[in-house]
């Protein structure tokens, strides 16, 4: 397992009454299925585990995990790294206590508390700043050292989020809402609220509201996708470029060391080898052409000069075609494995899709069209499918990094057929890359599908 992944996570009197070990034996593998009756925590273990690992400081992770019951969470990834939040009551006043330790020895700890306006309390390394308001509303500042005895642990907020930073995985939670929330996804309420009040087109409904984010989240997902794949192409292309000046420079040093002997005696070329080269490229390039990755090539002009009747002009025709054909070939190879991501990507989601397709071409993105060969937009999808896409396309973007996902009830506006098909397709996806799922579920077409996958909560 990538050592930045998730192994177990802990928890004690979770709304006061449960504690779990998840999984009991052994380690979570590249995905995972939480199952239990309703009311025993699975999607708030999720939530939990989701803003204890995500590292913004700007989007209520702390808060969150301070605002709900439990005693204390832990999270142990791959790594021998254990993240850990449990609650203390210092000076009368209750913080969060969130600490990252390895093999024993603390890395950060942030004694966590949300400012209010009667009483402050400030992080500062060892020391924490405590501001009293007295009744005549005169302010005391007081520096306090800390109550810990190790003064040495790196303290405070900055040092524990460069700590979290450095040791876990990228987080994305998708909720019942059908919500994908994560510190590496813009919020699509903000670009929502400004189209409002551009266009003082305001909706006199809530679910108008929701409706609109999530046509606006889907369509930022296609972008991210389609951007993560033009940056992929334009590497694979650089590196290809960089492959074919190493074949030119081969051999013109092959072409300047070679001892020449006019005696040696003439040996005929191996036309059928190189024939099959140019066949296979012009393959390659029309194949790598249904994305734009490249222009198709016709080699049938190529191949009649190998087919010429000297010998001699068969040996010229071979010797210029032959750095050619190396060349064109490291320009293929370093194209092949975004070409391989893309396919499988279009060829999954389009399992999914009944009388529309899921098109991709480099110079216009991602896009959706009907079997009439319309273009479809995110409000023309059923919630399914935009759940569905949205979810693959995030999925997608996350194979560079160690990430995670946390999917709650992922059955939600699935038939049964995509139920039974989900796990395996997103595990395609990321085929080779260092993502792993965590589902909450109930649903018994997933659950049975994925039998060997399934975590059972059984408080302790």
């Amino acid at each position: 397992m990538i050592a930045k992944l998730i192994k177990a996570i802990r928890i004690t009197k979770l709304f006061g009454m449960y504690t779990y070990r998840l999984p009991m034996v052994g380690s979570f593998s590249d995905a995972a299925i939480f199952y239990g009756d309703n009311g025993l925590g699975k999607s708030t273990i999720l939530r939990l585990a989701f803003h204890l690992l995500s590292t913004s400081n700007s989007r209520g992770h702390r808060t969150a995990l301070y605002n709900s019951e439990f005693e204390s969470l832990e999270v142990d990834l791959a790594s021998d790294i254990t993240l850990r939040a449990k609650f203390e009551i210092q000076n009368a006043t209750k913080y969060l206590v969130l600490d990252i330790v390895s093999a024993n020895k603390t890395l950060a700890i942030w004694e966590y508390c949300p400012r209010s306006e009667s009483e402050k309390r400030i992080d500062s390394g060892s020391y924490y700043v405590e501001q009293i308001i007295d009744h005549e509303g005169r302010v005391t500042l007081r520096r306090k050292p800390r109550t810990r005895n190790n003064a040495n642990i790196p303290r405070g907020d900055m040092a524990y989020l460069d700590a979290l930073a450095k040791y876990t995985p990228t987080m994305f939670i998708l909720n019942a809402d059908r919500r994908l929330d994560s510190d590496a996804v813009a919020d699509p309420s903000d670009e929502m609220e400004l189209r409002r009040v551009m266009q003082y087109d305001v909706p006199k409904r809530i679910n108008e509201l929701v409706v609109r984010s999530r046509e606006i989240a889907l369509s930022q997902a296609m972008s991210a996708a389609s951007n993560w794949i033009s940056k992929n192409a334009v590497m694979g292309a650089n590196k290809g470029t960089m492959n074919v000046h190493t074949v030119y420079v081969d051999v013109l040093r092959h072409l300047i060391t070679q001892p020449q002997n006019k005696n040696e005696p003439h040996k005929d070329i191996d036309k059928l080898q190189l024939l099959n080269k140019l066949k296979e490229i012009e393959s390659k390039t029309n194949k790598l052409a249904i994305y734009e990755l490249t222009t198709p090539l016709s080699t049938s002009e190529l191949e009649k000069a190998i087919g010429a009747r000297s010998s001699i002009k068969r040996k010229l025709a071979a010797d210029l075609l032959q750095p050619y054909i190396k060349s064109q070939e490291s320009r293929l190879d370093a194209l092949e494995p975004i070409y391989r991501t893309i396919d499988k990507f279009v060829s999954t989601v389009n399992t999914f899709l009944n009388d529309k397709r899921l098109i991709f071409m480099l110079s216009r993105g991602f896009s959706i069209q009907s079997k009439l060969d319309n273009n479809l937009s995110p409000a023309q999808l059923s919630s399914g499918e935009q759940q569905l896409l949205l979810l693959c396309c995030y999925v997608l973007t996350s194979r560079d990094q160690p990430s995670v996902f946390m999917i709650d009830e992922p059955e939600i506006s699935l038939n049964i057929k995509w139920q039974r098909q989900l796990v395996q397709a997103l595990l395609d996806i990321t085929e080779g890359s260092t993502v792993q799922f965590i589902f909450a579920s109930h649903s018994l077409e997933l659950l049975a599908q994925h039998s060997t996958r399934v975590i059972k909560l059984v408080s302790q």
